[in-house]
């Protein structure tokens, strides 16, 4: 689970390699662990899974069937794919089609449809299209505080996206807290998350210097500097 902060036109992965300044919202990229839902680690990126034509394919085969989750599934790692790709358009639908089929096979508070929303609401945010995100992330992160607990990395995931969102949207004091908790849990992961840690902590520091407090700030830099170094 890869994170990061500031601007915001860039964007994801939740596994991407750190800079100091791009905005970078956390989504699954594929493929979907969720769907038999246990997991808190994350796959690996789109750019190591299949190409789009093998996705895509895998998607014709699954509308052949009657497995619906198989088929919700095929159509979450196109969407991935598609938005690694950059075709977001695309990837939204694909994303709703998925959101659909497992809300209505797994019922609206299930894990499984956590993660698109999740997933559709960081691609929307990383668009600038903060009022269409931010009910979805909200609603992503009630269900696995819900079903996951408030100590699991995906909520912590959710909960950096979150404050992402409101920070663009100038509200520090909705979003610390939210940062400050995802800190404490990735602080207790096992194996410590020092891949996605440093990743809060620089979102975090981006908003302490929006906020005026620099000696703090540059304090969570330093941690994430040292995270770094020991990956």
């Amino acid at each position: 689970m890869r994170i990061r902060c500031m601007p915001l036109p860039a964007i994801l992965l939740l596994i991407a390699a750190g800079c100091t300044t791009p905005t970078k919202f956390s989504v699954e990229p594929g493929p979907a662990v969720s769907w038999r839902p246990a997991a808190t680690t994350e796959p690996a990126p789109p750019s190591t899974g299949p190409d789009s034509a093998t996705l895509e394919a895998r998607v014709r085969d699954t509308e052949q069937g009657t497995d619906e989750l198989a088929r919700a599934e095929a159509l979450y790692e196109l969407a991935l794919a598609k938005r690694h790709e950059g075709d977001y358009d695309e990837a939204e639908h694909l994303y709703r089609r998925a959101l659909e089929i497992c809300e209505h096979v797994l019922g609206p508070n299930d894990p499984t449809v956590a993660t698109i929303l999740n997933s559709l609401g960081a691609l929307q945010a990383s668009q600038g299209r903060y009022a269409a995100a931010q009910p979805l992330l909200e609603r992503a992160l009630e269900i696995r505080r819900a079903a996951l607990g408030d100590q699991d990395a995906l909520t912590a995931q959710t909960m950096n996206n979150l404050a992402l969102l409101l920070a663009a949207e100038g509200d520090s004091d909705a979003a610390e807290p939210l940062y400050q908790g995802a800190v404490a849990v990735l602080e207790k992961c096992q194996p410590p998350a020092r891949g996605d840690l440093d990743q809060v902590l620089d979102n975090y520091a981006a908003l302490l210097y929006e906020t005026g407090r620099d000696d703090e700030a540059r304090e969570l830099e330093a941690r994430a500097r040292v995270l770094r170094s020991m990956q």
